[in-house]
């Protein structure tokens, strides 16, 4: 009884001291450094409420950017190997190796985050992975509206965002990527009051009103001495820190990841740091690319 009264505590004092250092200020995307023209992002170090590592970006979505996601499996709708009674969507893949994948095909991928949560989740681990909610890659539909009622990310085939619940029978024809959430944590600038009160690394992706600028935000955790992560509720009050009106929680502890594209050494460096030096291969990735004629007129 005790350990569940000190527990309840820890969780309470947590939120009300992280709510109180978020609302002292919003980021400055001034001393953010440019990854490229539209694409800004920066480390934020912070001892309080806890050791905190945070990665953060901006991207303007006035700037014309391609985004991207993960494909269907070379056996997809086949049984899973190691579940036969679940269907192969997509094979799990590091968010590092997604990059690279691009970048081999001509793809000028500059950054990526771990995207959609999946399953299956338990002590027999499969390379495939299963139940995305909404996945669409390229205007083809890899994962359906299943597990339905989570907020999905969508880029539509005219170029515009949005951030909202698709219901399972909605004509999906103009959508041309999108990937699903856990919980939306941050709705009209509200930070959303959820479970998930224990600290771990997390994935948040956030969107202006006016629907002008989309964050990512990754933060390390489970790492005593160096960063403990975050509730989800602070995934919240991170996004809105950084100046996103409507937030969701993306899958986070080891898939968390946080990319982008070294032109120097030619090669994906990923910026945060799980335990041990882990990459998680996750189900799938967004990534951000520069298109050709971006290029030319920078």
């Amino acid at each position: 009884m005790k350990k569940t009264l000190f527990v309840l505590l820890f969780a309470i004092v947590s939120q009300v001291l992280c709510a109180e250092w978020w609302n002292e200020k919003k980021a400055d995307w001034n001393k953010a450094k440019e990854l490229v023209p539209g694409i800004v992002y920066m480390h934020e170090k912070r001892t309080s409420p806890r050791l905190m590592e945070i990665w953060l970006m901006r991207i303007d979505l006035s700037r014309k950017f391609n985004f991207h996601t993960a494909k269907k499996a070379a056996d997809y709708g086949k049984p899973m190997p190691t579940h036969p009674d679940l269907q192969i969507h997509t094979l799990r893949q590091r968010t590092v190796d997604f990059m690279s994948e691009a970048q081999k095909n001509n793809v000028n991928m500059v950054a990526a985050i771990n995207a959609s949560p999946w399953g299956p989740w338990d002590k027999t681990p499969s390379p495939h992975a299963t139940r995305l909610g909404l996945l669409v890659s390229d205007g083809v539909v890899v994962s359906p509206v299943r597990p339905k009622n989570r907020p999905t990310l969508l880029f539509y085939r005219d170029g515009t965002i949005d951030l909202r619940v698709v219901g399972e029978n909605e004509d999906l024809s103009q959508i041309w990527q999108a990937v699903t959430s856990y919980h939306r944590v941050l709705t009209d600038g509200r930070v959303t009051t959820i479970g998930g009160d224990y600290l771990a690394p997390r994935t948040g992706i956030g969107l202006t009103a006016d629907k002008k600028y989309l964050y990512f935000m990754v933060i390390d955790g489970r790492q005593p001495g160096f960063s403990m992560g975050c509730t989800i509720r602070e995934v919240g009050l991170i996004l809105k820190y950084m100046g996103a009106d409507n937030g969701v929680n993306m899958d986070g502890g080891g898939s968390s990841s946080f990319v982008i594209w070294d032109t120097d050494k030619k090669q994906p460096v990923m910026l945060n740091h799980q335990p041990l030096g882990g990459i998680r291969a996750v189900a799938s990735s967004l990534g951000i690319s520069v298109p050709e004629k971006e290029r030319k007129n920078e």
